[in-house]
């Protein structure tokens, strides 16, 4: 025994040794011969690459002296400002000649991009004279930091060296180099590791387990930024996607760690089905040059596996979709200073600094040497895409403001900043072919006629690929991805309890249909026909969702009340502001008709005679704001009917006292989802809390509503202990709301909580052996006796139809039968035994958008997506999936924010 020991001691303290005396060999000054007048990021850091993280400062005074000694070959650019304040800017590097004439490039490639402006012989003129636009990104996930460090060692490359080969990059090709693409996460982490650090390569070493509320793989909101280009939340992604559209790249790589080996692309399926041909053609043309420069060191490396290319929101898959080569580079080495592997070899953050540094110049030199055929496929990209959309079914799509203007809004902004036309109808449009996009995918086409007001999208545009890619209800995942996963699906089902069940290949949810997400009435339709229609422009300034909308305001001066419905997102931001200034707030819970016109159940009642005098200047402030308009009415007595202003049914509406929980027991891009909807578009304040604190809360009295984002039930039960328990339930009882969702949806039902009667479905029987039996010969021969569980299978994001109780108070405000919601994983919901059952999914059909397995519907039916169990005086309030997911869906939202205005009693 103690032989083995003493072993085990000799290979720990040779083997990491040995790595970093082989890794210390690679030299970052091998390409040379170099200007003395630029200097080297380690004789500005005072320590070489690898052998700590550098803070976003020092990275950035290495960047300014490299400027200020190489001015004739870069240019900076600010580009925006993080939510912590950090200035982002980009490098923008060529040759002398070509930045002397950087107006001219942008102006030209500009013209590449719009192929109805410019003719193919007009194209091969401008991709003749210029240089091919790479966008280089790194550490979009800051605690992947091989990139941010790589990121000064390739600048110095390019700006130091006189090379022939760099000379070469340096003529036919303009750099834009983003050096730090999350510069808050990455330096919550670097200074977090840099304080404790020792360099073990110990895997359960200190080093390696980040706080949760350290965690720099997120942004400031701990959002992912790299599924972030759908909603553009973050002021880092709108940064860099206005660097995009600004430069318009023909390549784009975005620099990730840490894997196994590096990865590069061709990327594995599934594919995003809006790529051409070339797009492939292109992975591959640049996997292959990475694979020579990678070979030549004999380094290990990766293609065509896990890192696919199909959800429209990453930083890969988005610039492919205008018309880049989009790549993911994941390099091995980092975040630790050295990582001992399952192998037992070492490696260490300097390899995986070098490794992308290979793969960043070996990506300029294969773009460089394809330039004047890159910018040609780049032109073509758009040319094909309008082409192809006059021949394809889905031709126009058409979004109806009706059911939310702020969503619409948020819509027509989204896309504007994408470059993507929109249009605004002036006069009625009758489309032949018009499909719903909430009517089941294989409905027939019918007639349908749009109102003035509608958004159009035509799909024939020079943008079409990627606005179909963000609009099309149910992208395409392959036949060769589906036969792949069902195939699995196949096995799985014959396999016991206890079995090990193999893995599925989704990467990232399936469908995010802008419309569905945002829950607005919208049809795609089979013509084209001419239509009466206004270009809607993206407005200056900060909050363009606020311009899109329709003015609001007060129309005159009330002297009963003032009535605004719930009928869009910022009329909750109305109520807020006037609860936050202390005036009284009513709904009303069923329809009413004052004032000579029909007010809708959900509408927010602000009567005068209860509120200060105040109340008129400030509604009218707030009103033309937050862009609501505001009736105003002189009487409570109603037109018609027994429900008035005054009514038994008209209830009040408590200012929100909001906790939210946190923690490592939470999921932390669902609180930061949850976070950013609250500050940013709400502005509602509220108290972060750990569950921990629950417990020794003497304030809990304080405060009206809890809401706990998606987390691991037994952990947030855990977390609370008993005395947090008891604490929880008791304040639930005296009137205060809970809320919980996704993952956390069941730990209201647990044992010992028991403050909801939803279940999860679950086991209820077994498939008998021979239920199976036609199951192809590529499965296992044998059903296991405990195959079959009812249990569902995990969905990787799928869109389903789900069914509202408009007599609710949780649905006030939606005039819709039904909305389209997202379920993930495999927790489904079974009705509330004794609470109410307010969003459902009943009927056939359900599927609108996504991938779904052979027996996902028949699971899904009868169950909830959203419930309500009263205690005492309080409410429970569960919702299967996250109401505001990743700030792209808003449908849902006016849910949590009914439950969180409408739900407490006190």
């Amino acid at each position: 025994m103690k032989r083995v020991v003493h072993t085990a001691i000799l290979i720990a303290l040779i083997t990491p040794f040995v790595s970093i005396q082989a890794q210390e060999a690679f030299d970052f000054f091998s390409r040379g011969p170099y200007r003395p007048e630029v200097p080297r990021p380690d004789q500005v850091l005072g320590y070489s690459a690898g052998r700590k993280h550098t803070q976003y400062d020092q990275q950035q005074r290495v960047l300014d002296r490299l400027i200020v000694s190489a001015k004739d070959r870069v240019r900076a650019e600010r580009i925006g400002v993080t939510e912590e304040g950090r200035v982002m800017r980009a490098l923008l590097i060529s040759s002398p000649a070509n930045l002397a004439k950087l107006d001219d490039i942008r102006a030209d490639i500009a013209r590449l991009a719009d192929p109805r402006a410019t003719s193919p012989q007009d194209a091969a003129r401008i991709a003749a004279r210029n240089p091919v636009v790479v966008f280089l990104s790194y550490s979009i996930h800051g605690n992947e930091p091989a990139g941010f460090e790589a990121a000064m060692w390739v600048a110095y490359q390019l700006l130091a060296s006189n090379e022939p080969a760099t000379q070469m990059i340096l003529d036919s090709v303009l750099v834009v180099l983003n050096p730090s693409a999350n510069p808050d996460g990455h330096e919550r982490f670097a200074v977090w590791y840099n304080s404790l650090s020792v360099g073990t390569q110990e895997p359960f070493a200190f080093e390696t387990r980040e706080p949760w509320s350290i965690w720099g793989r997120f942004s400031h909101y701990r959002f992912d930024m790299n599924r972030d280009l759908i909603a553009q939340s973050q002021a880092p992604v709108r940064a860099m996607l206005s660097e995009i559209m600004r430069w318009h790249p023909q390549v784009f790589v975005d620099h990730h760690s840490t894997t196994a080996q590096f990865f590069f692309p061709p990327p594995a399926l599934p594919l995003n089905p809006n790529y051409p041909g070339q797009t492939i053609k292109w992975m591959e043309r640049f996997g292959r040059g990475n694979a020579q420069a990678f070979d030549r060191y004999g380094w290990q490396y990766y293609v065509r596996d896990i890192f696919d290319l199909f959800y429209a929101g990453y930083f890969d898959a988005w610039p492919s979709l205008n018309g880049a080569t989009g790549m993911t580079y994941e390099s091995d080495g980092g975040p630790e200073l050295r990582i001992r592997r399952a192998d037992n070899t070492v490696i260490t953050f300097r390899d995986g600094i070098a490794h992308h540094w290979v793969a960043s110049m070996a990506t300029l030199e294969t773009a460089a040497h394809n330039r004047l055929e890159r910018l040609m496929d780049y032109y073509d990209f758009r040319r094909s895409s309008m082409a192809e959309r006059r021949r394809a079914r889905m031709k126009r799509v058409v979004v109806l403001p009706d059911n939310d203007p702020t969503n619409a809004a948020r819509l027509a902004t989204l896309l504007l900043a994408q470059d993507i036309e929109v249009q605004r109808l002036t006069s009625p449009y009758a489309a032949q072919g018009a499909h719903s996009y909430m009517n089941p995918l294989e409905a027939p086409a019918v007639r349908q006629t749009f109102q003035p007001g509608a958004l159009v999208i035509d799909l024939d545009q020079p943008q079409g690929r990627l606005a179909k890619a963000l609009l099309e209800p149910n992208p395409d995942l392959g036949d060769e991805f589906k036969k792949r996963q069902l195939e699995k699906f196949e096995r799985n089902q014959r396999r016991g309890d206890n079995a090990t069940i193999e893995g599925y290949d989704f990467y990232d949810i399936t469908a995010w249909a802008l419309p569905h997400t945002l829950g607005l009435s919208a049809y795609w339709t089979e013509d084209l026909k001419p239509l009466a229609a206004e270009s809607v422009r993206l407005p200056d300034g900060d909050d363009p969702v606020s311009a899109l909308q329709p003015e609001g305001g007060v129309e005159g001066r009330a002297t009963a009340a003032y009535l605004f419905p719930n009928d869009r997102q910022a009329a909750a931001r109305l109520a807020v502001a006037l609860l936050a200034k202390g005036y009284t707030l009513n709904v009303a819970t069923e329809d009413f008709q004052s004032g000579n016109r029909a007010f809708p159940r959900g509408t927010y009642i602000v009567h005068v005679n209860r509120n200060p005098a105040t109340l008129h200047n400030d509604i009218q402030q707030l009103a033309a704001a937050t862009r609501v308009p505001v009736a105003s009415v002189n009487s409570n007595f109603p037109d018609a009917g027994r429900v008035g202003i005054g009514s038994e049914s008209v209830r009040p509406v408590f200012k929100p006292r909001l906790l939210v929980a946190t923690g490592r027991e939470v999921s932390q891009t669902s609180y930061g989802a949850l976070w950013y909807f609250l500050e940013q578009e709400l502005e509602l304040e509220f108290v972060p809390v750990s569950l921990r604190s629950i417990g020794r809360m003497n304030t809990m009295s304080d405060y009206n509503v809890l809401v706990i984002p998606s987390g691991n039930p037994g952990s947030i039960q855990q977390a609370l202990g008993t005395r947090g328990t008891d604490r929880l339930k008791q304040w639930v009882r005296d009137g205060g709301v809970l809320i919980t969702y996704g993952g956390a949806a069941l730990f209201p039902s647990r044992k010992g909580i028991e403050l909801s009667t939803v279940q999860a479905v679950g086991d209820t029987g077994k498939v008998k052996n021979d239920s199976l039996a036609s199951s192809p010969a590529t499965t296992p021969p044998l059903v296991s006796p405990t195959a079959g569980a009812n249990s569902p299978t995990p969905l990787p994001g799928t869109i389903f139809r789900a069914t509202l109780d408009q007599s609710h108070w949780l649905t006030l405000g939606y005039t819709v039968e039904q909305i389209a919601v997202m379920m993930r994983g495999s927790t489904f919901l079974k009705p509330s035994e004794k609470g109410d059952n307010p969003v459902v999914f009943v009927g056939d059909s359900l599927l609108i958008g996504g991938f779904e397995w052979p027996d996902t519907e028949a699971k899904l039916k009868d169950t909830i997506w959203a419930a309500n169990d009263n205690y005492g005086r309080g409410k429970v309030v569960i919702f299967a999936g996250e109401p505001v997911f990743r700030a792209f869906w808003r449908g849902p939202a006016r849910l949590l924010t009914n439950a969180i205005l409408f739900g407490p009693n006190r």
